[in-house]
């Protein structure tokens, strides 16, 4: 008998205190798309979010059922800043340095700016990463890019020079600032792959099969499907994970497997980058 496939898509956020009761834009929204039908739930913070996601992969993995998980933050650096933080390429290095340093607590506060600094003082110049509130821009964490200089590391990683709408992870501030979802989420990766064990991988870092994959998704990949399937009134966050997990759950657990499978073993991928037209075909079917 196949197993039961459940599909779930996060949509990701770095704020400093919890998200407003009321949903709202750049909050975390969950989508799941499985054998109990299709939801979206809203998270305030990123500690609750992280709570819902254990539960329900443990109740998943209680059922028997595989669970594909897609996180909308990059799941490693361009290639040379693993090494130059750990000592190793290994991107799994970089998460437990992460998950050692980054303190977030149960109401969103945390010290991204702190480590960020920390991580460009190992560099020589200035950077990489910049980007905070003014009145927060030090030498060491400037609040601008263009002052960055020197610190040898590429701007971008390879699925984000052929995804060019894509921001670098770099940036910590303002519009697009994945840098600091970044710094924030692999650390609550690492959580889960303590608490999962051989029951969890990661893809395309791992091949190994498991009951729980994870994955890097973009949630504006098919950003004219969302739009259109938008429900009046939805949040757009939400929609774009709720059309996302019902796009990959459209597709055979050969196919999907094998979009996760691809992509660079250091600097992590975009699942289902150059595959949106298959994408498209599965969520319309």
């Amino acid at each position: 008998m196949s197993r039961a496939e459940c599909i779930v898509m996060v949509d990701w956020s770095a704020r400093s205190a919890p998200s407003p009761a009321r949903p709202v834009k750049d909050a975390i929204f969950i989508a799941e798309h499985g054998p109990e039908g299709e939801k979206v739930t809203y998270h305030r913070t990123r500690a609750a979010a992280q709570a819902h996601l254990v539960a329900r992969f443990d109740h998943a993995l209680a059922e028997g059922w595989r669970v594909t998980a897609g996180f909308d933050f990059p799941f490693g650096y361009p290639s040379g800043f693993a090494r130059a933080v750990t000592g190793s390429d290994d991107p799994f290095a970089l998460w437990g340095w992460l998950a050692e340093v980054i303190t977030d607590d149960e109401r969103n506060a945390n010290n991204r700016w702190e480590v960020a600094e920390k991580l460009n003082a190992l560099f020589p110049g200035v950077g990489p990463f910049w980007g905070c509130p003014a009145a927060r821009g030090t030498p060491t964490l400037p609040a601008r890019g263009s002052l960055r200089h020197g610190h040898g590391m590429p701007e971008r990683r390879a699925v984000e020079e052929r995804l060019k709408r894509a921001q670098p992870c770099w940036k910590l501030f303002t519009t697009g600032s994945v840098g600091s979802q970044t710094l924030l989420g692999l650390p609550r990766l690492q959580a889960l792959r303590r608490r999962y064990g051989d029951r969890l991988a990661v893809r395309p870092f791992e091949d190994r099969d498991a009951p729980i994959l994870l994955a890097e998704v973009y949630p504006s990949l098919l950003d004219r499907e969302v739009r259109a399937r938008q429900r009046p009134g939805e949040i757009l966050d939400a929609a774009q994970v709720r059309v996302l997990a019902a796009a990959f759950a459209g597709l055979s657990p050969d196919r999907r497997d094998a979009m996760l499978r691809e992509g660079d073993r250091e600097e992590g991928w975009i699942a289902g980058l150059g595959h949106e037209a298959e994408l498209i075909a599965a969520l319309a079917a």
